[in-house]
């Protein structure tokens, strides 16, 4: 499987008023072509830090960096990102939000609005197009912040606890959606998250990170079937996979 992603031996030290702090060390990540990786750590381990290598946001210390065999130097159009919040601008409509990233790639109008709604017809918002932020509930504004993330058609989508803000019922939805509409893209995803049951359900592998500085000590392949649905949250074989992995934040 070629890597869509690639991080080889990075790291990551950068300088405050107490001195130097070592967020990341000897970092080595791969996402496959096609491949949904769920990265799970402790808060403070470097998850978001990951992310924002990835997707240009920041530079490494040291080592490398690749998005589709390329050194990652700065934002790039082979990448989406979704972060915790929407931010989505409120005096804009459901169809102009999704459409902002449209100019800065060199969509031309036309194009951009049939995709734009072509893509809020695939998260269940098209008949909310002409609507504003403040008229929709929190998984589906996060959900509009999905749509703006696939415009540009990228290859690799990185999400950071897309759903950490929401209530349990709408987190169990959209994890459903997400799966849905991953099934249908079959995008190569790095998605960040705190949650192990959030983790387990959506991935094909979730990698676990250490405490700062943090590494990865442990890639865990998840063989439950797709699509999963609510009864899988209730498997014997999930509640072991969640179990192993929870002895990483278990302490006595």
């Amino acid at each position: 499987m070629t890597a869509a992603l690639e991080l080889r031996d990075v790291s990551l030290t950068y300088a405050t008023r107490r001195g130097e702090i070592n967020a990341l060390a000897e970092v080595d990540l791969r996402v496959g072509t096609g491949e949904f990786v769920a990265l799970l750590g402790p808060s403070g381990c470097g998850k978001s830090t990951i992310l924002k290598l990835a997707a240009g946001l920041m530079s490494a210390t040291s080592g490398q960096v690749q998005v589709a065999s390329r050194t990652v130097v700065g934002p790039s159009r082979h990448t989406g990102v979704v972060f915790q919040k929407p931010n989505l601008l409120p005096w804009k409509t459901v169809l102009d939000n999704v459409l902002l990233p449209a100019r800065t790639l060199g969509l031309s109008d036309a194009t951009a609005r049939v995709r734009a709604r072509q893509l809020l017809d695939l998260v269940g918002l098209v008949d909310f197009a002409s609507d504003y932020p403040f008229e929709l509930s929190g998984g589906m504004q996060q959900r509009v912040g999905i749509a703006r993330m696939l415009l540009h058609d990228p290859d690799l989508l990185l999400m950071d606890e897309p759903f950490a803000a929401l209530d349990a019922l709408s987190r169990e939805f959209l994890m459903l959606e997400l799966q849905r509409i991953w099934e249908q893209q079959r995008k190569s995803v790095l998605f960040i998250t705190h949650s192990i049951q959030e983790a387990v359900f959506l991935a094909d592998r979730v990698l676990v990170m250490s405490p700062r500085p943090g590494r990865i000590i442990e890639s865990v392949t998840i063989p439950l079937p797709r699509s999963r649905t609510l009864d899988t949250l209730a498997n014997d074989e999930f509640m072991a996979l969640c179990q192993h992995l929870r002895r990483y934040f278990t302490h006595a």
